[in-house]
């Protein structure tokens, strides 16, 4: 008898199940407002327990209000014990995690020579350094548990091309996309997939401030845009919730820019 492996296949998922995440935890950061708080409704409506670290709870409580399982933990992602206090109370709440998704971050702008060690570092910290130690920790949870699980980082397209006074920001998002590709490289033998979106803009509270969306409109970016709008919230999340669903079974390791088009236009 032959000692040479045989092939095994996966066993076929029904479409009807292929978003359905009842039963399993996703764990969100930054999930208070905006991009967040849409990625939080997306899981939740697709029937998964949520849990939102922030440093605010933000407009969670409207979620928990519909009906659906969304609870909010204090978190400062900048400390390292509360992001493990943040997934062990997911872990005591729910017994497991099977969705953790990095998005808190934050997005300040200063031309060059502006930029001092104290900003740099401040945006470091929030947007690249606290997002390895989530998902360190939450990869840590997902090994124990023995059952996978699905990690999604949300960089940006500006870690794709430059973009005026996005110098620290631009970067700190373009070492998201690094640090994913070795995530996914890492965790694959623990059936934990890693992926990123790249959000372009979108219509997020800060954005629909009336003097920003005017500037927006002066500058000609949305003419730069193929699709002549910003994204809604909504869009980005869905795209995470695909990342994290079995629809993606076999994908690892990959960014998906959601720019409306924005991307093929260059800087």
């Amino acid at each position: 008898m032959s000692d040479a492996p045989s092939y095994r296949a996966l066993p076929h998922v029904p479409f009807a199940d292929l978003l359905d995440f009842s039963g399993k935890t996703a764990v969100v950061t930054g999930g208070g407002e905006g991009i967040g708080l849409a990625i939080a409704r997306r899981f939740a409506e697709a029937g998964s327990r949520v849990v939102v670290g922030d440093l605010h709870p933000g407009r969670c409580g409207e979620l928990a209000a519909e009906g659906f399982d969304v609870r909010h933990v204090p978190t400062d992602v900048t400390e390292h014990d509360q992001i493990e206090g943040l997934l062990d109370a997911a872990v005591a709440m729910h017994g497991r995690i099977d969705v953790f998704v990095n998005n808190a971050g934050i997005y300040p702008l200063r031309a060059v020579e502006e930029i001092d060690a104290a900003f740099w570092d401040h945006m470091f910290a929030v947007n690249c350094k606290a997002m390895f130690f989530g998902a360190q920790a939450a990869s840590r949870r997902m090994k124990a548990h023995g059952q996978g699980g699905a990690i999604v980082n949300l960089s940006s397209i500006c870690g794709h091309k430059p973009m005026p006074n996005h110098c620290a920001y631009d970067a700190s998002k373009g070492a998201v996309l690094a640090m994913t590709r070795n995530l996914a490289l890492a965790l694959a033998p623990h059936g934990i997939r890693v992926n990123s979106v790249s959000p372009g803009l979108t219509a997020t509270p800060g954005n629909l401030k009336p003097e920003l969306f005017r500037q927006l409109q002066d500058s000609g970016v949305l003419d730069n845009i193929p699709l002549r709008r910003q994204a809604e919230p909504f869009e980005i999340a869905s795209t995470v919730l695909f990342l994290a669903s079995p629809m993606a079974s076999y994908v690892t390791g990959t960014d998906l820019m959601v720019d409306g088009g924005w991307f093929l236009h260059g800087i």
